[in-house]
């Protein structure tokens, strides 16, 4: 039984990354496009444009901090904050910093539920690795099923919190430009047509990656169960 789960698992990894394959290149590519950065230059710095955004969405509680060593721009519920991370300038930082605004007035019950579930269900998965290994695990069949079911509610809460966001994140960054007088009406057509060709593949992939995880951690457990 292990082995059929383990090739169903492994063949619904191929069949969505061939459907949602995405070139990782020409993504990097786009959001560096000398030209559109360019244009948005001239507008405010990070925490200015997330501070003016979030007024936009009435939003007076969340707090703003800037980490230009990190990475990753990112809302932490459990703190109501938004951390900028390093966006080395990129014309995409005005869309990206909407995102996370857009997170912060999602609703909160269901943003705290993710954060402590997701929690819950990464521990969850550990857990029965190591009592399986150890041969500590019976009916390991059924903590599979509990498993999977755990991953498509995981799958389920968090693609909604991220599509919603990521959808919204384009109109909302247009509009800030817009109200900000800064660039011609043809510019910011012109910067957000980048959006449109990022969010194209970094949707598809978003959806993709996290459906491809929890599938691996279904395959991983039940390789786990076969060899122990």
């Amino acid at each position: 039984m292990e082995l059929i789960i383990i090739i169903v698992a492994l063949a619904a990894i191929i069949i969505v990354n061939l459907m949602m394959k995405i070139n990782i290149n020409e993504l990097k590519n786009n959001a560096l496009n000398p030209e559109l950065n360019e244009i948005t230059k001239n507008y405010p710095k990070n925490t200015e444009i997330c501070k003016s955004i979030l007024e936009k969405l009435e939003n007076k509680t969340t707090k703003i901090e800037e980490d230009i060593t990190s990475e990753a721009t990112l809302y932490i519920a459990i703190q109501d904050k938004i951390s900028i991370g390093n966006t080395h300038e990129s014309f995409t930082r005005i869309q990206t910093i909407a995102h996370e605004c857009l997170h912060s007035i999602q609703d909160k019950k269901m943003l705290i539920f993710n954060f402590i579930y997701s929690n819950i269900y990464f521990i969850y998965f550990f857990l029965i690795c190591i009592l399986v290994v150890i041969k500590k695990l019976p009916a390991e069949m059924m903590f599979s099923n509990i498993l999977l079911i755990l991953s498509f509610i995981y799958y389920s809460i968090r693609v909604f919190l991220e599509n919603d966001a990521m959808i919204k994140a384009e109109y909302l960054a247009k509009e800030y430009m817009e109200e900000q007088k800064i660039s011609s009406k043809e510019d910011i057509e012109e910067v957000c047509k980048g959006f449109q060709k990022i969010n194209n593949g970094v949707i598809k992939g978003t959806n993709g990656n996290l459906f491809v995880k929890i599938m691996l951690k279904v395959a991983f457990f039940n390789v786990l169960a076969l060899i122990f």
